[in-house]
């Protein structure tokens, strides 16, 4: 059972949901797809729906009955079923009695809405069953001296057998009297199970006896008025009179969830005919020309640049993604959600729109010069970043002119020794290169010619010599991985004279001093 077969029960739409809950019509949305809880128990609180629902689909939907009497009304009930004194009631509550008689008469009982817990807590009364009345257990007592178990009914143990001929009786004079079993039940502050036990024949003579007279003497009064019947009622008064939830909630100074909660049916036929005449008093708003959401998502958007805010900074202060933003934006917006953005709006302090930021010529200049110099000296990004011990992304931020004038003309000198040294020596590109950056760097790979024969005379003099491969590449100013490469066949004459050259005038060295 989810948020949507809830609304085809009640036969509403997103749009009246979302009215209802006062919520936009994407957060009903996304709840019947994404299966969110949250708003369903919120739909569920505000309708009269039975909760049994979720776990049994096939429970009667809507809740068998609620009282109708005020919260203080039922309090006093209570505790006249207990046979528990203002006194003792009282005394637990931590009031006088002349004060809790007077919370008894108050029709709205302020002080179960502001001591609910605490009221459940001394007296055992359950304090959902006491502001609403919606068919919920009443709670036992917990005072100590009146702590005894609650009084029990006759079970159906002691009355195995089913009285059909005295419900049957009962059921005929009901629907003769034309009365429902809400009516009914209603009529002898019963719920709807139970009046549908007794005229199943779960019922003593003397109480059908007592049940037909009742009947008798309703059936020349009035029929009472459904609640559902009177929250409608209430709603089209309130939507002939042009006023919103909000508005008419202002108007008969309630809260607007309190107000969606007596359309919903929680409401009794007295309440409603105050609420219908003080709307039709009210004066009807002037009416106004048809609302066009693309015209309001449009205008949201001029008063969101005008106050230099951005889709993330608006969602931040409405509490909304940014998503959302831009569907409001596009038009997915109610008149009500469009006042209450350009009311926010306005309220935020107005600032300057920073232009942006368009880097200087000159630096854009430098940065496509580091890259030509780079290109000509035939290194890659990534090379360029180790010769300056930088990652890659800083030498493309550069290139792309995100580099100041001192630092770049350091690197275009660096690459035009690179160049240069290119020029003169074919052999060793990148020697001059690591003495003046203090980086031991690896020969360049390419444009070299294998030659195993040199390397092998290399490998074999370094050996005899008792020579280290890093020793090697301190006196030759590379590094171990350089000598590696050497060694490798990756070397030319010139190279391999001067490594053997090296090797021999150190031998002579390590001979000497031994």
């Amino acid at each position: 059972m989810n948020m949507q077969d809830l609304r085809d029960i009640m036969g509403l739409t997103q749009a009246q949901v979302a009215d209802e809950l006062g919520v936009p019509k994407q957060d009903v949305i996304d709840c019947e797809e994404n299966g969110e809880t949250y708003l369903l128990l919120q739909f569920i609180s505000a309708f009269p729906i039975n909760p049994q629902i979720l776990k049994d689909p096939d429970v009667d939907p809507f809740l068998p009955t609620f009282d109708q009497t005020t919260p203080g009304h039922r309090m006093r009930a209570w505790r006249e079923q207990y046979d528990i004194s203002a006194e003792d009631m009282a005394a637990a509550l931590g009031i006088t009695p002349e004060e809790l008689l007077a919370r008894e008469a108050d029709p709205d009982l302020v002080l179960i809405r502001r001591r609910g817990e605490e009221i459940e807590k001394k007296t055992g009364i359950n304090r959902k069953w006491l502001m609403y009345g919606d068919g919920r257990e009443k709670g036992v007592p917990r005072l100590v001296q009146h702590a005894a178990p609650r009084p029990k009914e006759p079970s159906r143990g002691a009355n195995p057998a089913p009285n059909r001929p005295a419900g049957l009786r009962v059921k005929e004079a009901r629907q003769n009297a034309g009365l429902s079993r809400e009516q009914l039940a209603d009529l002898l502050h019963l719920s709807v199970s139970r009046v549908a036990q007794m005229e199943s024949g779960y019922i003593r003579d003397e109480k059908a006896e007592h049940i037909l007279r009742r009947i008798a003497s309703a059936s020349d009064a009035p029929v009472k008025e459904d609640p559902r019947a009177a929250g409608l009622r209430v709603r089209e008064a309130r939507k002939a009179a042009g006023l919103s939830v909000r508005e008419a909630a202002e108007l008969a100074q309630l809260k607007p969830a309190t107000l969606a909660h007596l359309e919903s049916g929680y409401i009794t036929a007295k309440r409603a005919d105050e609420l219908v005449a003080l709307f039709e008093s009210s004066p009807a708003s002037p009416a106004s020309p048809a609302f066009s959401g693309k015209e309001a998502g449009a205008r949201i958007r001029e008063e969101r640049l005008q106050a230099g805010l951005s889709q993330k900074e608006l969602g931040t202060i409405l509490r909304l993604p940014v998503t959302r933003v831009s569907h409001i934006e596009l038009g997915d917006v109610t008149e009500e959600q469009y006042q209450t953005i350009l009311r926010r709006l306005r309220r935020e302090p107005r600032r300057p729109v920073q232009a942006r930021r368009v880097r200087p010529a000159d630096q854009v200049l430098l940065g496509s010069n580091i890259r030509d110099a780079r290109e000509a000296a035939k290194l890659s990004q990534k090379s360029l970043g180790e010769m300056l011990d930088l990652p890659q992304t800083r030498i493309s931020l550069m290139e792309r002119g995100k580099v100041d004038e001192a630092t770049g003309r350091r690197i275009l000198r660096m690459l035009q020794d690179v160049i240069d040294q290119k020029k003169s020596e074919e052999a060793l590109p990148l020697v001059q290169m690591a003495k003046e950056t203090s980086r031991t760097a690896v020969p360049a790979r390419s444009s070299r010619v294998s030659r195993p024969d040199l390397a092998q005379r290399i490998r074999e003099a370094r050996t005899a010599a008792g020579l280290s491969q890093k020793r090697l590449g301190e006196l030759m100013n590379l590094s171990q991985g350089g000598i590696s490469y050497l060694e490798q066949g990756r070397v030319d004459e010139a190279t391999a004279e001067k490594a053997l050259r090296l090797i021999e005038e150190e031998g002579q060295v390590l001979s000497g001093s031994d």
